[in-house]
Formats: structure tokens, sequence, C-alpha cells
């Protein structure tokens, strides 16, 4: 028999906006926090994408010229991510830790890393399943009929990579200085921190700060999906690299946020409690050629 998923009064429990779990989920996701956001009310949803020329002065009196449009759609689909956690009724009741929040931290933290890692990272193409839900950035740019979107190192990670990096952004249609945001695997701070500018001066001013900062006048983000795996994951080993482009480029399908819900029917016989922790995420590319990455590929 076919299984019908009722998405309203399910007995699934919203998280609110501001909880420490949606907290967790933005700190640990740069797409979940930069990325454009389109709101979902269906499993599939089109996007409209719209190209034209420029307008043309037009004389007094003159035939006005038509436009060149072409109009296009990007389809988002929602994949669900969801996972039941077994929690001992002794931790419920014994516990001064809220068990119940933070399992539900834990899963926010490691789906927004994975979830990451499969828009920025995953280098096959998306197919749906959990080993490629969408088709990566990484995925998109090698796609293109040039890969010189793609920067590779082949040693330490200079000046020249990053500047060269942003250059193929500013050269891109879709440039937008508003909307510009580098976003950089963890461990491409340490090669950064180090880097210096030809007046021997550091790339970022003040390495210590509590926040990355800024590389060129752009803000500088955390994404630990932002290395080359071949199946999406929430600890990529692959190639650690540095994205930089136009945010609005990155289109996130929200379908719906982190739900939850508890039960104890199953595990009645064993003292036991099921949290089952559910959320929907949709993600396509709007211009893979407004972006461009610095991929590390050696020590």
């Amino acid at each position: 028999m076919a299984r019908t998923d009722f998405t309203e009064a399910n007995g699934y429990i919203l998280e609110e906006q501001g909880s420490a779990v949606i907290q967790d989920l933005i700190a640990n996701s740069a797409v979940e926090a930069y990325a454009r956001r389109e709101t979902m009310a269906s499993r599939t949803k089109t996007v409209p994408r719209f190209k034209t020329d420029a307008p043309a002065v037009v004389a007094e009196g003159a035939t006005i010229g038509e436009a060149t449009a072409t109009l296009d759609e990007i389809v988002l689909t929602a994949r669900k991510y969801a996972q039941i956690m077994h929690v001992s009724e002794e931790d419920l009741n014994d516990n001064l830790v809220d068990v119940l929040t933070a399992s539900k931290r834990e899963w926010a933290s490691r789906f927004a890393r994975k979830f990451d890692n499969a828009c920025l990272g995953v280098t096959v193409a998306g197919d749906g399943t959990d080993t490629a839900p969408y088709t990566s950035l990484y995925k998109a740019l090698t796609d293109l009929n040039s890969a010189s979107n793609i920067i590779t190192t082949g040693g330490d990670l200079s000046y020249g990579d990053l500047n060269s990096a942003l250059g193929i952004v500013e050269d891109s249609s879709k440039f937008d200085a508003a909307n510009t945001v580098w976003m950089a695997h963890p461990k491409m701070l340490q090669h950064i921190r180090g880097m210096i500018k030809g007046n021997n001066d550091l790339v970022l001013p003040d390495p210590l700060a509590g926040t990355p900062g800024s590389l060129f006048g752009y803000p500088l983000v955390l994404s630990y999906g932002a290395a080359k795996a071949s199946a999406a994951t929430d600890a990529p080993s692959g190639n650690p690299f540095i994205v930089v482009g136009n945010r609005q480029m990155l289109i996130n399908g929200v379908r719906g946020g982190v739900e939850s819900v508890v039960s104890r029917d199953a595990e009645f016989t064993k003292d036991g409690v099921l949290l089952k922790t559910r959320i929907r995420r949709g993600f396509a590319i709007a211009d893979a050629d407004a972006f461009a990455i610095v991929e590390k590929t050696s020590a």
C-alpha cells in the first residue's frame, strides 16, 4: 500500500525562529544563512529566470524597438532529510540537560553541514538521492564550457588566486557588489591568515579577530560543506575550497522548517523514547557563471 505523507496537522512540532536549534542550523550552514530563500508550498516549484537586453535611446516620434527577451525557469525539488533518535526515558527524567533539545541541536548542526556539502561540494550530478540530492555548485562549474571558474592552487594559497577568482566573478553579467560573498571551509582559514599582499601586509588585517572578517571588502563566512566529496557528507575529506560569487544566484527552496515529533509507543517495552526530526529543502543554482572557486590542491 502506498504511504500518504500528510504535511499538515500530523503531530510534528515546528521549531520557532530564534530557537537554539535554528541558531545552530544557521551557524553551520552558509547556504541557509546567505542563499536566496524561495518558499515552497509544494514538493516542486518553478522559479522564473528572465534575461533581456538593455534599452536604447529613442528619438521623439521614432519607433520604439522591441526587446529580445528570454524567459526560462529553474525547477526546485524539495528533498526530505529525516532521522529517528533513540532516547532513554531515564535520561529524560534524571538528566539536568534538556536531552531532546540537545539531540535536535546536534541533528540540526549535522544536517546543516551535510546540506552545504550537497549544495557546494559534491562532484557528481544531482540525482535526488542522499549521495547527490542536488547538482552542487562545484559540479555546475565543472560542467561549464570552460573550467576557468575553478582555480587550483597546486601549492600555497596566494593573493593572486583570490584576486583572480574575484576577477572572474566581477566579469560575470550577474556580478552584484551588494550580494557578493566568500564562503570558505574552515581549513582554508589558516592559509588565508598566513597570506600576504605584495607589500607584505596580511590579507586579513586582524587574524585574531573573533570572526573571519572580509576579503577585498566582501563578507567572508564559513561553510563546513565547502570541500570536494563524491557523496554528500557532514565531514567531507576532499580538497577544501573557498567560493566567491553572487549569493542571490544560490536558491534555497524552503519547503518546511525543522520539525520533530516524540513517540513512546515503539519503545514501550524498553522505557525508551523515539525522537523523529526532519526538514525539507530544495536547492538550485540560477547562474553558475556568477561564481568562482579556489581549490586547495596540495599542502
